[in-house]
Order: C-alpha cells, then sequence, then structure tokens
C-alpha cells in the first residue's frame, strides 16, 4: 500500500502546496507592511491597494482551500475511483480495501498538512505583526505547556482524547458519506443532473446517520441512563463511569456509521465493477 499511496500523494498534493504558497505570500505581505508600517513608503495609495489585495486573498485562499479539498475528495473517489483510471487501478494485483485505504489515507493527510500549515502561518503572522520576541514567546509557551502537563489531572486527559476522537471520527464519518454517495452514483449510472442528486443524496445520508446515531444514543441512556451530551461532565473533577461510557458510545457510534459506509460503498462498487 506504501507505493500506491505516494503515487495519490504525488498525483494531488500540487494544487494545495500551491494554495498553500499563496497563502503565505498574502500574509507575508501583510505582516511586512503592518509591521514595519510602510504604508507611507511607496505611496499610501499604492500600500493600501496592496494591503488590502493580501488581506481579499488570504481571506479567498482560506475559502478555495476547504473548497478544494472537497473537490479533492470528490475527485479521489469519484473520477479516479470510477473512470477509466479506475478501472485500471482495479486491474492491478491489489485488493480493493488496499486501494481504499489508500485513498482515505492519502486524504486524511492532506486535510491535515493543508489545515495545520494555514493555522501555523496564521498564528505566526500574528506573532510577528504583535512584537511579541520569540524567545519570550517561547519561554512563555514553555511555562504553559509545562504548568498544563503538570496540572494534567485525568479530567483533562479524558477531555483531550475526547476532542481528538471526536474530530477523526467526524472526519472519517464525512470521507465515508462522500465515498458511498459517489458509489451509488456510480451504480445507479446516474448522468443527468448528477451534481444535485448526489448533493440530495449525500444529506440523506448524513440526515440517517445523525438519526441512526441519535437512536443509538436514546437506546444508550435508556438502558443505563446515562446522559450521552457530554457538556453535562464539563464541571467533573475526575473521570466516572458514565464519562467513559458516552466516551465509548462516541467510537462506537462513529467506527459503525463510517463502517457501516464503507461496507456498503465497497458492496457498490464491487457489484458495478463486477469483481467478484
Amino acid at each position: 500500500m506504501r507505493k500506491l499511496l505516494r503515487y495519490e500523494f504525488s498525483q494531488s498534493y500540487l494544487p494545495l502546496a500551491v494554495i498553500s504558497l499563496a497563502f503565505l505570500i498574502c500574509m507575508l505581505g501583510i505582516s511586512v507592511i503592518v509591521k514595519y508600517n510602510t504604508l507611507h513608503t511607496l505611496g499610501l495609495g499604492i500600500m493600501q491597494f496592496i494591503l488590502g489585495l493580501c488581506i481579499t486573498g488570504a481571506v479567498l485562499l482560506c475559502f478555495i482551500l476547504i473548497i478544494w479539498q472537497i473537490l479533492l475528495i470528490i475527485s479521489t473517489f469519484g473520477k479516479n475511483l470510477f473512470g477509466d483510471y479506475g478501472y485500471l487501478l482495479f486491474c492491478v494485483p491489489m485488493g480493493i480495501d488496499t486501494i481504499l485505504l489508500a485513498k482515505i489515507l492519502n486524504c486524511f493527510i492532506l486535510i491535515g498538512a493543508s489545515l495545520s500549515f494555514f493555522a501555523f502561518v496564521g498564528v505566526g503572522s500574528l506573532v510577528f505583526i504583535a512584537n511579541i520576541n520569540p524567545s519570550v514567546m517561547f519561554s512563555v509557551l514553555g511555562e504553559n505547556i509545562a504548568h498544563f502537563f503538570l496540572n494534567f489531572n485525568e479530567t483533562r486527559a479524558f477531555f483531550t482524547l475526547y476532542a481528538i476522537t471526536s474530530i477523526f471520527g467526524f472526519t472519517l464519518e464525512f470521507l465515508m458519506y462522500i465515498l458511498l454517495t459517489l458509489a451509488l452514483l456510480n451504480m445507479w449510472r446516474v448522468s443527468s443532473f448528477r451534481f444535485v442528486v448526489g448533493l440530495l443524496l449525500f444529506f440523506g445520508i448524513v440526515i440517517c446517520g445523525n438519526i441512526i446515531g441519535a437512536l443509538l444514543g436514546l437506546g444508550l441512556a435508556a438502558f443505563s441512563g446515562v446522559n450521552t451530551a457530554i457538556a453535562e461532565y464539563l464541571n467533573s473533577q475526575s473521570v466516572s463511569l458514565e464519562m467513559w461510557i458516552v466516551y465509548g458510545y462516541v467510537v462506537c457510534s462513529h467506527l459503525l456509521l463510517s463502517g457501516a459506509s464503507y461496507l456498503l460503498a465497497r458492496t457498490c462498487i464491487i457489484k458495478k465493477l463486477e469483481l467478484e
């Protein structure tokens, strides 16, 4: 799977790299102009225009990043899986699960890397503009990190684990819902109004997933008497059994919905391509 993952990455990283580079240039322009007060250096009008252009570009690039990530997922699970390339791909001596997991992992890596880069550049620019001494910043940051870990009790550990699990779970569900949507469109040979039908089908899958998750939560609450709303436990001083039950419910819910979507999509792909 490593070779396939490397190939998937090489085929899809360039647009995100260009968007990230453009965002870096815009943030550098904003930082230099604001930091060194260069509005009067080349003329107030020119510098105001450049500053406005950089700010507009940075905001637009944030929206473009999100849109392109969605298009990347659709392209990865759509044209590159069900088009001519997909038919050739399934001819290689690799199992369908290896192919699908490589595409899923590639999306995870690219989405995580691009969002992390944007966050790092944005925070770095704010630090630069605020004229914060790097040594002081790292010293304060180190003290805060040390304080956090010195006071890192089981409750903080639990909510950190819960937050990470929720982020990964929602991302995985989103990817699997798109994969299932495209697999159903391909199996049903939808060609007319494909975008509209796909959008409606996607939202239908999301609604069904939310209903199933809610029913699971209601069933858990009725069976164990545990409130599945994590907000009810934010002020807890220790991790109770109820909190671990809620965490288990969240993990099982994400795994169930993602796994069911993956298996349905896999079945559709096998049936459509007659792989068995």
